[in-house]
């Protein structure tokens, strides 16, 4: 990403800017209302529908890059011929609005994921390539739930990632562009900024201070977690008490925008016909590791709670991306039926044997 340009919008111009995006002509997916409480990010056809004043969405924008369920090809049989294939429509150019630093840093995880490695997931590339990311900076934390703050670099201003972001500072928006998909929106916005000072990047950085440390709650410390699981230095007992309270419901699972585990089945239409499909699928689930023999591989809650811990806290960070395989979204938290989400799953992970035994 490029160094960004900076530009101030008058906070009373943020509608008339975020209207001029239909001018494009491409689709735009912001956060709705459509009941008090409740966000989902959803297609819109004006800037009314748009709920500017929110916390973030249970359901991460990243589904629109990720989706829980879609179709890799359809097929259909030919006798004494090859399977006719035929993949789906390429995806439309669209901006997503209003997208928070955590879901932006989780998109950076699925692009090393998917693209930044081989073979290169085509579906997803395609979505990432026609989608323009306009970040809405964290002014405050989006719930009581939220931890971006314990993590690296996810929030509650996005470092890198967007094409566009907007941080409310006092009664402007500080602007910035990143990208050429960045640029095109500047240009329609043009004459609504102004150019941005250092006194304006310097009460930023004040009101980003004072957030960390009054606002958040500090006590995540995926560090420290971190370089006990990558150490392999947790005490035993602490997957059985993760385990214990374990549900296998794989809801933080679904919720989570970096978790990346998928199945493919094939679908049948009728005898010469059907599609492969790819869903969403868990490792907290019991059957995720099940193999052709019938025999699971993490047949307990505490086996897989310990694999999902090692894949985020150690595999993702230690080994692949140099990030961490979390983004303090909290969602995870909100979810747990067994009030386990990651900042509780951290604790444990970090607690001495001594300590537990007593």
């Amino acid at each position: 990403m490029a160094e960004p340009t900076a530009y101030v919008l008058k906070a009373e111009d943020l509608r008339p800017a975020v209207e001029r995006l239909f001018e494009l002509g491409e689709e735009v997916i912001a956060p709705t209302a459509p009941a008090p409480g409740d966000v989902f990010y959803r297609p819109v056809q004006g800037v009314d529908e748009i709920e500017f004043e929110f916390g973030n969405a249970l359901v991460s924008p990243v589904q629109f890059l990720m989706p829980a369920k879609e179709v890799l090809f359809e097929y259909e049989l030919r006798p004494g011929q090859p399977p006719e294939i035929t993949p789906p429509e390429p995806p439309s150019e669209r901006i997503l609005f209003g997208i928070r630093p955590c879901d932006i840093a989780a998109i950076e995880c699925l692009d090393q994921f998917f693209i930044e490695r081989e073979p290169v997931d085509t579906l997803y590339e395609q979505r990432r390539q026609r989608t323009t990311l306009i970040a809405l900076a964290c002014a405050e934390p989006a719930a009581d739930t939220c931890f971006c703050s314990c993590c690296e670099g996810t929030g509650p201003v996005a470092e890198s990632g967007y094409d566009v972001q907007l941080s409310l500072v006092g009664e402007v928006y500080l602007v910035e562009f990143a990208t050429e998909k960045g640029e095109r929106i500047r240009q329609q916005w043009q004459d609504l900024l102004e150019p941005a000072t250092e006194e304006l990047f310097a009460a930023r950085e004040a009101q980003l201070r004072y957030m960390i440390e009054n606002l958040f709650e500090p006590d995540s410390n995926l560090a420290a977690a971190i370089r006990r699981v990558t150490g392999d230095n947790v005490d035993p007992e602490a997957w059985e008490e993760i385990g214990a309270d374990c549900y296998s419901c794989g809801a933080c699972s679904y919720l989570c925008p970096v978790c990346t585990c998928y199945d493919v089945m094939d679908v049948p239409y009728d005898e010469s016909r059907g599609a492969r499909i790819r869903r969403m699928d868990s490792c907290r689930l019991g059957g995720f590791t099940r193999e052709a023999t019938g025999h699971i591989a993490r047949p307990t809650e505490a086996s897989r709670a310990r694999w999902y811990a090692y894949h985020k806290l150690s595999h993702d960070y230690h080994e692949q991306r140099s990030n961490y395989g979390c983004v303090g979204c909290g969602r995870c938290i909100i979810a747990c039926l067994g009030q386990i989400g990651m900042p509780t799953v951290c604790k444990l992970i970090r607690q001495p044997q001594a300590e537990r035994a007593s």
